[in-house]
């Protein structure tokens, strides 16, 4: 598999260099005031597919304009019908934080569970849903582990990244399964169109020292883009016996091509390589605490993705071939090595006619694993196989906009799903208000481990007979904009319901473990707050709170914080000068301790950075930054240490 992503990757952006012609592409020669205005527009009109505008817009509209939330082009935040959230990539420089997951804090809805420090497995969860059940994208590739059936936040770093787009709430009408508590978009400096050059180095605590390099080259008017990076670090003892540290080591690359005209197909492919090497504790003598082990993982992450654009009459077209495949290898007391690869293609047509537009999307998926050695099963490579036919209709007015999407997905091995959303929104341009409403369905279908089984087979056995978990919600939600103190300030809220049916866990009751679906239902409802308030320059505020009931038959569910709360304020001191802090807040959790089998109550805690830039001149950037200055001791998971109070130092070098 490895071998046909690289060779597939690699003759895509050989072609289409060679290809490569200039009767298609636009003119970047437009004045600021015309870029702004084509950031604001929706892409209903045939040049604005010629803008990147998710990755070259200014920082001041980024978070107007989103790709998530339709298969072809962007929409303006205020025609989502689902609550949207955006960290853009002044967001990102500003709290400075080297993963990904601790950037997702700041957000409402979305909690974070990591076991153990930086590189260790980290789950995302929103809207008290399941780690699973949150679709991740990046680059337009879908990232979860088609062995296990979900996405591990552990080594995503946060260098590479220009943007984040997270839309919560159902969306499997969209994007099929496992959106059921929302999306997470992640874009990177790979789809760039303007030539730089930029590179950033880091030092500080625990041992820890990262790079990353990023460019884009200008080939006639196509960009190829490079980047590579890596990290490593001593870390800290995870069981918290004050015994021997638990560090990792990472390292990533990845190049791209964008904006390739062929015959008049626009071509655009990436490839990601990526290794993750962990160390960590585990039960050894299986009282249900973790042991000073020498225990580690070894993780290959690997993906392709090739796009091509065009037009055929009035149709807008957009056909996507991608690969990803992730090998773990685990040593500890019990060794393995799991495989797993998806393959997908998918055909999206839109027809846009004044305010309305209909797509319609014909995808094939194919999901396959292997685990080394194992007992589990007959057969040495199952594999599931998913087709799916999808439409979505959109109109967009002055004020008001509609949508209404469905989707019909056929699977191999267990029950087909029909999945549907409407929603709507409304602008009172009188006073700065919009209201959104939406409802619909999400579905999760059976991870392979839970259809086939896992190593040893004595205690973990596969259910074939497992039904795809089903989810219908709602969400009401209003924004307000107001001038404020000298700037401008934006309010929201979003009261959001939903109820899980065939929900999948597994029966610890039994031996061997098995997979099975519950006979109840989950119940999960809340509150999001957010505010962001700018004065134009010298002083930002962003602010979410989210109150969460996530319930399963009754009993509250494990690793859902009934409130989160998180705080950002940047101040420009000087010039070149700047200052953000953060505090982000996690309320108490319940989790399962495995010395019982019992539940336990994990403390709230709180967490405070701050991260200080310097800019020399107009191409060097000193950084200084503080996590957990507080020295919090805290437990996101049961039985695992927390990371205290850490120092890093930075630098970066950037030319355009």
């Amino acid at each position: 598999m490895k071998r046909l992503l690289l060779s597939a990757a690699i003759s895509a952006i050989i072609s289409g260099a060679l290809l490569t012609t200039s009767s298609h592409a636009l003119s970047y020669s437009q004045t600021d005031d015309e870029y702004r205005a084509l950031c604001r527009l929706h892409l209903s009109q045939d040049e604005q597919e010629e803008f990147l505008i998710n990755y070259e817009c200014s920082d001041e509209h980024q978070d107007e304009v989103i790709s998530v939330g339709q298969q072809i082009g962007t929409s303006n935040i205020d025609n989502i019908s689902s609550p949207v959230s955006v960290l853009t990539s002044t967001d990102i420089e500003n709290r400075n934080q080297n993963y990904v997951s601790e950037l997702l804090r700041a957000l409402p809805g979305v909690s974070v569970n990591r076991s153990g420090p930086g590189g260790a497995l980290t789950q995302i969860r929103m809207r008290g849903s399941e780690a699973s059940h949150v679709l991740v994208i990046i680059d337009g590739v879908e990232m979860a582990n088609p062995t296990a059936g979900e996405f591990d936040f552990s080594g995503i770093r946060a260098s590479n990244i220009v943007k984040i787009e997270v839309l919560r709430g159902e969306q499997s009408a969209l994007y099929g399964s496992d959106a059921v508590g929302g999306v997470i978009n992640i874009i990177t400096n790979a789809g760039t169109r303007q030539k730089f050059w930029q590179a950033n180095v880091e030092a500080g605590s625990f041992g820890t020292y990262s790079g990353q390099f990023n460019g884009a080259v200008p080939i006639g008017d196509a960009t190829l883009t490079l980047g590579v990076g890596g990290l490593t670090t001593n870390g800290y003892d995870i069981s918290g016996l004050s015994g021997e540290k638990d560090g990792s080591k990472s390292r990533s690359y990845d190049f791209g091509l964008n904006n390739v005209n062929a015959g008049g197909i626009n071509i655009s492919a990436k490839y990601t390589n990526s290794h993750l090497d962990t160390e960590f504790d585990e039960d050894s003598d299986f009282n249900g605490r973790l042991d000073n082990t020498d225990a580690y993982s070894l993780i290959d992450t690997e993906s392709a993705r090739i796009t091509g654009q065009f037009e055929l009459g009035s149709l807008e077209n957009v056909i996507t071939l991608s690969g990803h495949n992730i090998q773990t290898d685990s040593r500890g007391g019990f060794a393995s090595i799991s495989d797993g690869t998806r393959r997908k293609a998918s055909w999206a047509i839109k027809e846009t006619f004044g305010e309305h537009a209909i797509t319609v999307l014909g995808e094939a998926e194919t999901e396959s694993y292997e685990i080394t050695p194992s007992f589990a099963f007959q057969a040495t490579k199952p594999s599931n196989t998913n087709k799916a036919l999808a439409g979505d209709y959109r109109y967009t007015g002055d004020a008001i906009s509609f949508t209404a999407s469905a989707r019909h997905d056929f699977n191999g091995r267990f029950d087909d799903a029909f999945t549907w959303k409407l929603g709507g929104t409304y602008v009172f341009d009188s006073f700065g208000g919009r209201v959104r409403a939406s409802v619909g369905t999400g579905v999760k279908n059976p991870s392979l481990i839970e259809l086939f089984g896992f190593y040893p087979e004595s205690n973990f056995m596969g259910n074939p007979d497992l039904t795809p978990e089903e989810s219908f919600g709602f969400n009401v939600g209003y924004t307000h904009d107001f001038d404020l103190a000298g700037g401008d300030l934006e309010l929201s809220a979003d009261y959001f319901h939903a109820d899980l049916e065939d929900e999948i866990f597994t029966d610890f009751s039994s031996f061997p473990f098995l997979a099975r679906n519950r006979a109840t239902d989950s119940k999960r409802e809340g509150v999001e707050l957010s505010a962001d308030w700018n004065n134009g320059g010298d002083v930002s505020f962003y602010g979410s709170a989210t109150f969460l009931d996530a319930k399963e038959n009754g009993v509250e569910e494990i690793r859902r914080p009934e409130f989160l709360a998180s705080m950002t304020a940047t101040w420009n001191a000087m010039e070149d000068l700047s200052f953000t802090g953060s505090i982000d807040h996690t309320g108490s959790q319940l989790d399962t301790d495995f010395a019982t089998f019992s539940p336990v109550k994990l403390d709230a805690f709180t967490l405070v950075g701050l991260n200080a830039a310097y800019n020399v001149n107009d191409v060097v950037t000193l950084t200084l930054r503080g996590e957990n200055i507080l020295d919090e001791d805290y437990q996101e998971v049961v039985g695992y240490a927390s990371q205290g109070r850490g120092v890093f130092a930075g630098l970066n070098v950037r030319f355009d």
